[in-house]
């Protein structure tokens, strides 16, 4: 994935909106994940029978199957419009990286011969993703567009310039459902709006908006 350059990899929808609480598709999560890609000349080898040619989605889904990142719900399909759960998002996100991570299961709800629970002990481990103040993980329940902003800031390295956003608030694409008040707004920004930046012991500094 491209962890360089901080182009946005996530925009609203036609009415302004962004849809921070909106579920995200299994389509929509490989979309934003192929935009990120540094390389997409990939030969296809996987496709799926309920992924058309001409889908929005197909290229995305096919090149990342190809690369071993997304994999399919078996009987040859994908279910691109199904809403993708915290699991599958967590074990998707991890196939990027080739950290080895050790760690301890912190989640009473992640049994340890469960097809995800690498995923999640890892990410957890590495900080990209947590669990819930019971002591769950929640692996079945879906995920949002925030909480999927977030995650992806986390693996990428990006971490918005509070300061250079509040200064430079009329020109940064903004959405009417996501005001300054809300948990992920820094996060938020960061995603939609493509910027050059600088870096020092792990502080980005936005320089200038793309």
């Amino acid at each position: 994935l491209n962890t360089d350059d901080h182009d946005a990899y996530l925009s609203g929808y036609p009415d302004n909106t962004f849809g921070p609480d909106r579920s995200m598709t299994r389509a929509e999560v490989a979309q934003m994940f192929y935009a990120l890609l540094l390389d997409k000349d990939v030969p296809i080898t996987v496709t799926f029978s309920d992924v058309s040619a001409g889908a929005w989605y197909a290229e995305a889904v096919n090149t990342l199957a190809s690369l071993g990142m997304v994999e399919g719900v078996g009987g040859g399909k994908f279910v691109p419009e199904r809403t993708i759960t915290r699991a599958e998002f967590t074990a998707m996100a991890m196939r990027f990286t080739d950290v080895d991570v050790a760690g301890a299961n912190p989640f009473s709800d992640v049994p340890a011969d469960a097809w995800y629970q690498e995923y999640v002990v890892d990410a957890s481990e590495l900080g990209w993703i947590g669990g819930y103040p019971d002591g769950t993980f929640r692996p079945d329940q879906t995920i949002n567009r925030a909480e999927v902003t977030t995650i992806v800031n986390r693996m990428l390295g990006r971490v918005a310039d509070e300061a250079y956003v509040d200064a430079h608030q009329e020109e940064l694409a903004q959405f009417s459902d996501v005001v300054k008040a809300h948990w992920a707004y820094y996060q938020i920004v960061e995603a939609t709006n493509a910027h050059e930046y600088t870096k020092d012991n792990n502080t980005e500094s936005w320089t200038e908006l793309v």
